[in-house]
């Protein structure tokens, strides 16, 4: 890389440094509504940048409406909008995850469970995956090594693996040791470990909204509050907002699927997650982020974890969604809680199988994980996009339909007035139609009116009846109200 290119660089991450200084000044105040920002010029000699940068500060601030630009005048703060104007106690104070009601219960207990077309979960058809190669690995692995079967399962893990997993996140922008690396039993055994070895019963921790109902469930489990932080316009967290918690000291931890969140499918920009990761390193939060999707990314690199901008941050993954969903092998690593991890791993499944360990190792090892991974995105890219246009081709006007930058789910938020999505997942459970409910992913109704659709078992046509005909329910309801 040579030295003109990094500065260039530097300069397109330090634009983005500034805007989230200046918003943090517009929410705590001191700048106030219509108050005249810096110029070009002041911002370029102020913060020792390009006037090329300056300029790309302004207009990203005015993009995201934090500012409006005046002709012959410069740019001044925005209007603040509503959700401004409120004090921060009255959206960000903490909540305890309810029990489940009957009929979450009831729904909860539904998905998953088999229909006729699945539309619900977030994984794909077996098909998707390598489980001939991973099958012929054991076969061969448990003859030439019965050990891996005869033996006690203990310890952190099987060697190779974990030196395998440490080889890889170099290529994520981790550089990570293979002896702070735990093997568990899936990705959600890493994530409850994590939670419990950094959290005590009643600390509150912040989750991004809409939030993946397994998580909302462990942490209502665990007797933690939560803080739910609605995505931006962006699709992914509201940093500003989540920073501000920060700062203020109102949350002990940030639970995170920062990489191909689950269910809109975004993944942070870098250059906010570094200054997430330093707002937390600052003021004591604890980072877990479950990284479970990041293998499944489109583009063609794979996005950094919050690990990659913090040494403190818990990071967790697993192969689940990428190897095939019943191998339930997962990691955590941590280079501050390894000791306290791997107790409490002991004390509540003690082992993970060795012989799948040994097998993914292998996979992993003779370079077929990464060609596999390369056939995988396309496979997802396409369904998804088929998926994506027959939402948006049949539903009716008003609909949103997610844009995802990997992984296997849509999130789709029907126009107002539509039926309530509780109603819409029962008609569908009826007509054999797996959807999962919008109301499962937050801790009040904010997300009745949505829906997360899974394009993973592939597009045919059974699958886009299955589209039609929600979407046939959805405008009937628009016409009866």
């Amino acid at each position: 890389m040579t030295d003109e290119t990094r500065e260039q660089e530097s300069q397109g991450s330090r634009y983005r440094q500034i805007a989230e200084q200046i918003k943090q000044a517009i929410h705590s105040g001191s700048l106030a509504p219509d108050s005249r920002l810096p110029s070009v010029r002041t911002l370029a000699t102020q913060y020792n940048v390009s006037m090329t940068t300056a300029l790309k500060t302004l207009r990203t601030l005015e993009d995201e409406r934090y500012a409006v630009a005046r002709p012959k005048s410069g740019f001044f703060v925005a209007p603040q909008p509503l959700e401004m104007k409120l004090p921060a106690a009255a959206s960000e104070q903490p909540r305890e995850v309810a029990p489940l009601d009957e009929q979450t219960e009831l729904h909860l207990a539904m998905l998953g469970s088999d229909c006729r077309v699945r539309l619900d979960l977030a994984n794909g058809d077996i098909s998707l995956y390598p489980v001939k190669k991973i099958g012929l690995l054991m076969r061969q692995m448990g003859y030439s090594k019965p050990a891996l079967l005869g033996n006690t399962v203990k310890g952190t893990g099987y060697g190779p693996l974990k030196a395998e997993i440490a080889r890889r996140a170099v290529e994520y922008g981790c550089n990570i040791s293979a002896d702070d690396i735990l093997i568990t039993n899936g990705c959600i055994e890493a994530i409850s470990l994590a939670l419990r070895a950094t959290t005590r019963p009643g600390d509150i921790v912040a989750v991004e909204s809409p939030c993946y109902f397994v998580l909302l469930q462990m942490l209502h489990n665990l007797n933690l509050r939560v803080i739910e932080v609605e995505a931006g316009p962006e699709g992914y967290v509201n940093v500003p907002k989540l920073t501000g918690l920060f700062q203020r000291k109102a949350v002990q931890a940030y639970l995170t699927i920062n990489n191909i969140n689950n269910p809109l499918g975004k993944s942070i920009p870098n250059e906010q997650k570094a200054y997430i990761a330093r707002q937390a390193d600052e003021n004591d939060v604890v980072i877990i982020e479950d990284d479970i999707f990041g293998d499944t990314a489109f583009g063609e690199r794979r996005p950094f974890p919050m690990r990659a901008f913090s040494p403190n941050a818990i990071l967790c993954s697993g192969f689940s969604k990428t190897v095939a969903p019943g191998i339930r092998i997962g990691w955590v690593h941590s280079a501050n809680y390894m000791r306290k991890l791997a107790s409490l791993k002991y004390t509540t499944s003690m082992g993970t199988s060795v012989l799948s360990q040994a097998a993914i190792a292998e996979l992993l090892r003779s370079g077929g994980y990464d060609a596999h991974l390369r056939k995988l995105r396309r496979e997802l890219k396409n369904q998804i996009h088929h998926m994506r246009q027959a939402v948006l081709r049949y539903f009716p006007p008003g609909t949103r339909v997610s844009e995802p930058e990997g992984g296997y789910v849509l999130w789709v938020e029907m126009p107002p007035q539509a039926l309530n999505v509780r109603a819409l997942f029962l008609k569908a459970r009826n007509a054999g139609i797996g959807i999962a409910p919008g109301h499962i992913f937050a801790t009040d109704h904010r997300y009745d009116h949505c829906f997360r659709l899974n394009a993973g078992f592939g597009w045919n046509a059974e699958v886009e009846e299955a589209i039609r005909q929600l979407a046939q329910w959805c405008q009937l309801s628009l016409t009866a109200g």
